[in-house]
């Protein structure tokens, strides 16, 4: 009884960091469907051989391949639009991280098959006269596009405040006191750095929408 109290509450931090690691609260997380014309990404319909047999004028059995042309798709019946199949969003994603922004620098990209990740990190500077705090540097962040038929799930997570100055860092913005301290860095310069914070979130969330609506094109290099 004694070993298995013992184990359980040496496991116990390590389930809480993983929890604490998933915690949605601490996520910007949306879903988004993304279509595709279908005259391009329908799959094509082709004939199918098949083998007969018949018979010649001597009377004698022959095999012969006979190629049925399909019957011809009802474009009136179909929509323009289809969901967009997995290659084209994960192709989609790694396009946009592949592009430059000149308001925050992509770094770290993975392409795991099924989801692109990368870390994001923002230039912050205060925007006010006679600053309370030397809290200037930069805010970072990442994010995971996870595909699938017709829609992206984007999960932005692990945002954090890094100032030039290590001693000024306010760490995790979701926090309510800096990891500073409140003694360090007052109440109102923290809720001005959370609401730049989002606001950066927001402007990365509209520039990978905006990226993923359209279709990868690969530039002729002659």
């Amino acid at each position: 009884m004694k070993n298995i109290i013992l184990l359980a509450l040496f496991a116990l931090p390590f389930i809480c960091s993983s929890q604490e690691k998933e915690d949605e609260k601490k996520m910007i997380r949306d879903v988004v469907n993304v279509e595709v014309d279908r005259a391009k990404f329908a799959p094509k319909v082709t004939a199918t051989p098949t083998v007969a047999t018949i018979t010649d004028k001597k009377g004698k059995k022959k095999p012969v391949e006979v190629v049925e042309t399909p019957a011809e798709e009802v474009v009136d019946t179909l929509p323009a639009l289809m969901p967009a199949p997995l290659a084209e969003i994960l192709k989609r994603a790694q396009g946009w991280y592949a592009l430059k922004n000149k308001k925050f620098i992509k770094a770290s990209g993975t392409n795991s098959g099924k989801s692109v990740a990368c870390n994001v990190m923002f230039t912050f500077k205060q925007k006010i006269l006679n600053p309370e705090n030397d809290v200037d540097g930069k805010i970072t962040m990442d994010i995971v596009i996870e595909a699938k038929e017709g829609k992206y799930r984007y999960t932005i997570k692990n945002i954090k405040h890094i100032a030039n100055k290590k001693a000024m860092s306010g760490g995790d913005i979701y926090l309510e006191v800096p990891e500073a301290g409140s003694m360090t860095i007052t109440d109102r310069t923290w809720k001005h750095i959370r609401s730049e914070s989002f606001a950066y979130a927001k402007i990365l969330t509209d520039d990978l929408k905006a990226a993923m609506k359209a279709e990868i094109v690969v530039k002729d290099e002659w």
